[in-house]
């Protein structure tokens, strides 16, 4: 009864919701992994209290998963016993007034401009894939693109006139991303002379395809930003997302209004934003110390050249 309880869940999330894939495999992966908890203990979900629920939080902490991860676990456990309950087929939520474990705010890592433009170069961009894979490195840098939406795009979303992007984002929200002259150049080159030879005949309407013109997937779009970073010699843990990142921080360093960043990020949510505010911070912060001359000398040292 459980599993078919997670299918109808699932089937709610997809049909209903409108969620997207990804979103609904991490529910789908997190709450098979409680309910597996719960069968190894013999445990139903219609009979746990919040003592079982604790039970299973601490088996986590033991297993070495970090806060952040425990707590999506918990929120994906709130969301499923919240529609067993909107659906009549449970009647008590053993989640209420469980907390969210404590975190600690990640900052995400990001490059500097300096390695942007040492990634950017790194491809050959006299080659096929080097003209593809500059293009796809500027576009996620340039617009901020996570890499379902860079891997999402279809031909009729790339506006090469007036500069633009129609993303479609999570939930299948969609905005609009503007792009600057070099992404427009690299693109339209792409596009006009290496895309036609990977397509090979097929008929794709995807933007970016492999070398045997099928739309790229996420591992390989994966593999060619840790090639070039590597060939690059730069010694970060560096993914896509860290291009987005990069975007993101900075636009605020360089002054963006926080409410600007957002819309082109497409966080439903300000406060998600928020968190490169605190990586611009700490740059000025590095600045400071690093290029004031007084910057690390404490009080006694100065009454004493005094």
């Amino acid at each position: 009864m459980n599993r078919e309880y997670l299918r109808k869940f699932i089937d709610y999330l997809f049909f209903e919701r409108g969620l997207s894939d990804n979103t609904i495999k991490a529910y789908k992966s997190d709450l098979e992994l409680f309910l597996s908890f719960l069968e190894s203990s013999r445990y139903k979900l219609s009979g746990i209290t919040q003592k079982e629920i604790y039970e299973y939080l601490g088996f986590c902490t033991r297993t070495g998963l970090s806060t952040k991860t425990i707590s999506r676990y918990l929120s994906a456990i709130r969301r499923f016993y919240r529609f067993l309950i909107s659906e009549g087929m449970l009647e008590n939520d053993p989640t209420l007034n469980i907390p969210s474990p404590k975190q600690v705010p990640e900052l995400p890592e990001y490059l500097t401009i300096e390695e942007i433009e040492m990634l950017l170069e790194a491809p050959e961009s006299s080659t096929i894939l080097g003209m593809r894979d500059r293009a796809i490195i500027e576009v996620l840098y340039s617009c901020g693109l996570r890499a379902s939406e860079l891997l999402s795009l279809r031909m009729g979303m790339v506006n090469l006139k007036e500069k633009y992007l129609l993303v479609q984002g999570k939930g299948g929200k969609e905005r609009i991303v503007p792009f600057g002259n070099r992404a427009h150049d690299l693109l339209k080159r792409y596009i006009e002379y290496s895309r036609p030879m990977l397509v090979k005949g097929f008929e794709r309407d995807e933007v970016f395809l492999n070398f045997r013109g099928q739309p790229l997937s996420r591992k390989g779009l994966w593999k060619i930003i840790k090639f070039y970073a590597r060939k690059c010699g730069i010694n970060k843990c560096i993914k896509p997302h860290t291009l987005r990142h990069s975007f993101a921080t900075h636009l605020i360093q360089n002054g963006a209004d926080l409410r600007f960043v957002q819309e082109l990020l497409g966080h439903a949510d300000i406060s998600t934003t928020q968190i490169y505010t605190h990586l611009s911070r700490g740059a000025l912060i590095d600045a400071h110390k690093r290029y004031h001359p007084l910057s690390e000398r404490n009080l006694s040292s100065i009454t004493k050249d005094k």
